[in-house]
């Protein structure tokens, strides 16, 4: 069951853990939140109210221009600091579930999923839940999963994903998970509104958060194993994703080169011309998740988003424009979907390529 947390000016409290995030001070950021569990704040409540917020603030500050990598990493340590504070505290309130009580849980990071502390607080609240529960991130290679899953007992797993970027890696993930007879409750972001893209891809049940997953798996080691399942994909859509992941470094060979002939400015300055190379390569991503789920609001929400990093650095938002204009070209004819998706996309964006630099 969800938990919220209802104490006079919690709002007060978010902006000084958020504040004390900033300035990477764990002792306040600590005593904020077991502060709340003396009031008797529950802790699974305090990991969603308070530390996700928290994160949720972290990654608008970078987004916004206001916090820088080194700042991002900062918050995170102190926040993953925090989350165990939190739990080893509340671990010990008289009439805690008692870890394994309820037997073993699973959290995997999906492919290509780098933020693991998702994936912590996920583990943490079904320990708290009685689970004993263990996490295996950031960014898990499916093709790993068989050899050091148990098949014959692979139960319910938790999966996190924050990034919509990761959802072909997701889609890796949840077809070998399927393939091991495992029954798939995911959460974050990254799957989309009400977990949407991730259950098109062959995942069980969405869990708005992280107590509801908790209450999912719970219910998930009551029922039945599924029996192996095949994957949930198109085959025209599979191909293309596959062709594209597997001449993914000639494509991004040849647009980057395309740059250099455009804005020979680039031939000079090796940070910015990575700095392109990896804005092509996310827009390259946002491009095949769009055609994996069929799903043109995931390059709408990539613009946007690019757009907005851009501007708050007073960057051109034209070099969103750019990207795309800059893979149409050179992606392969045997990814037609791909290609189409492209031109749509470039149709989103508010402003024109750039021409000169």
């Amino acid at each position: 069951m969800t938990e919220s947390i209802q104490v006079p000016d919690f709002d007060h409290i978010q902006d000084d853990y958020v504040a004390a995030l900033a300035e990477g001070n764990r002792r306040v950021a600590t005593d904020i939140a077991v502060g709340l569990l003396d009031r008797g704040v529950a802790a699974t409540a305090i990991i969603s109210d308070l530390i996700a917020y928290g994160q949720v603030c972290v990654g608008q500050g970078w987004q916004d221009g206001e916090w820088t990598v080194a700042m991002e990493h900062r918050a995170s340590a102190v926040a993953d600091l925090v989350l165990q504070t939190v739990s080893d505290t509340a671990m010990q309130i008289p009439g805690a579930p008692a870890e394994g009580e309820r037997g073993k849980a699973l959290v995997l990071c999906t492919e290509g999923e780098w933020h693991v502390l998702p994936g912590r607080m996920a583990a943490e609240t079904l320990r708290l839940h009685g689970f004993d529960a263990q996490l295996i991130g950031p960014s898990v290679p499916a093709s790993d999963l068989p050899l050091f899953l148990d098949s014959d007992r692979v139960g319910p797993v938790a999966l996190t994903c924050s990034m919509q970027l990761s959802l072909v890696g997701a889609w890796r993930t949840i077809s070998t998970l399927r393939g091991l007879g495992a029954t798939i409750v995911i959460g974050g972001r990254g799957f989309g509104p009400e977990g949407r893209w991730g259950l098109a891809l062959g995942a069980d049940q969405w869990a708005p958060d992280f107590a509801s997953g908790a209450d999912l798996i719970a219910a998930a080691t009551q029922e039945p194993t599924p029996v192996p399942r095949d994957p949930i994909s198109d085959p025209v859509t599979s191909t293309e994703i596959f062709e594209s992941s597997r001449e993914r470094e000639r494509i991004l060979e040849r647009a980057g080169s395309e740059s250099l002939a455009r804005w020979p400015v680039l031939t000079t300055d090796s940070a910015r011309y990575q700095a392109t190379i990896n804005d092509l390569s996310a827009t390259l991503k946002a491009i095949q998740c769009a055609v994996l789920v069929g799903d043109d609001d995931i390059l709408s929400n990539y613009v946007e988003w690019f757009e907005a990093v851009l501007r708050a650095r007073d960057l051109p938002v034209a070099f969103v424009a750019s990207a795309f204009d800059l893979l149409g070209p050179v992606l392969p004819d045997s990814v037609p979907l791909m290609r189409a998706a492209t031109s749509r996309a470039l149709a989103m964006c508010s402003a024109e390529p750039v021409v000169d630099l």
